[in-house]
């Protein structure tokens, strides 16, 4: 079996050069895995820099990133997508027009005898109160209710100021440190529920620590750092796309 995992791409609705440098890696990375006879690719979150699905309205600048899954998925490839801290709203889009998987906390598969756990990992971050607050205050299903109503063009502008109000949070290198360790304290609790790695996005630092039972992989980013996650017969390896 052949899984790759990513994360963190966090598309903007500004195509602007930078953005257009960023998609061309992208796409020529979607493309190269449909050569790869690819079991399955799983995007641990924040594929978007927002996401919020209404009954009849997907953004415009988003379609070529979905028309390609959608090549993926047709070539026999599951795409499982996770929802990162940037997916407000998820309805049946992805489900019926990508066939693919959607989970909004966890998935774990197992590729030969090796146990995998995959989650964006936003909601185990330590330290981290007011975050928390805020995404169960977004993932409400009255307050996203009560969003739809709004005209898309307002919502994602919103949704736009949200993302770009987050990213502009000054943390220092101490405070993603706190961060992230709650991400490997969940991580060694897994290991002694018999998972062999924890693979987690959000704190866009591509890494993987062995423990004694286990290993933690941090997927990174497709801002900075362009790495990715292949899985292939149990065997793991952290790679770079250039």
């Amino acid at each position: 079996m052949k899984v790759i995992c990513f994360s963190d791409i966090h598309q903007k609705l500004l195509i602007d050069d930078a953005e257009k440098e960023k998609l061309k890696k992208l796409y020529s990375f979607l493309g190269e895995i449909q050569s790869y006879n690819l079991d399955k690719l799983i995007i641990a979150g924040d594929l978007f820099d927002v996401w919020y699905e209404y009954k009849m309205v997907i953004p415009k600048p988003y379609f070529s990133t979905l028309a390609k899954l959608k090549s993926i998925s047709e070539k026999g490839t599951k795409v499982i997508y996770l929802a990162g801290n940037h997916d407000f709203r998820f309805r049946n889009f992805l489900q019926n027009e990508i066939q693919a998987e959607v989970y909004l906390n966890n998935y774990e598969f197992t590729v030969g005898s090796k146990r995998f756990f995959v989650s964006h990992g936003d909601e185990y971050t330590s330290n981290d109160v007011r975050y928390h607050l805020l995404k169960s205050m977004l993932r409400n299903k009255f307050v996203n209710t009560l969003f739809g109503f709004i005209h898309p063009d307002t919502g994602l502008k919103f949704g736009k100021w949200m993302s770009r109000s987050s990213k502009n949070r000054k943390i220092s290198e101490k405070k993603k440190t706190k961060l992230e360790q709650g991400l490997i304290n969940l991580s060694k609790k897994k290991f002694a529920d018999y998972f062999d790695y924890v693979i987690m996005g959000h704190i866009h630092q591509p890494k993987i620590i062995t423990f004694e039972n286990g290993a933690y992989i941090n997927l990174g980013d497709w801002i900075s750092h362009y790495s990715y996650l292949v899985i292939e017969d149990a065997q793991v390896e952290l790679k770079y796309w250039k």
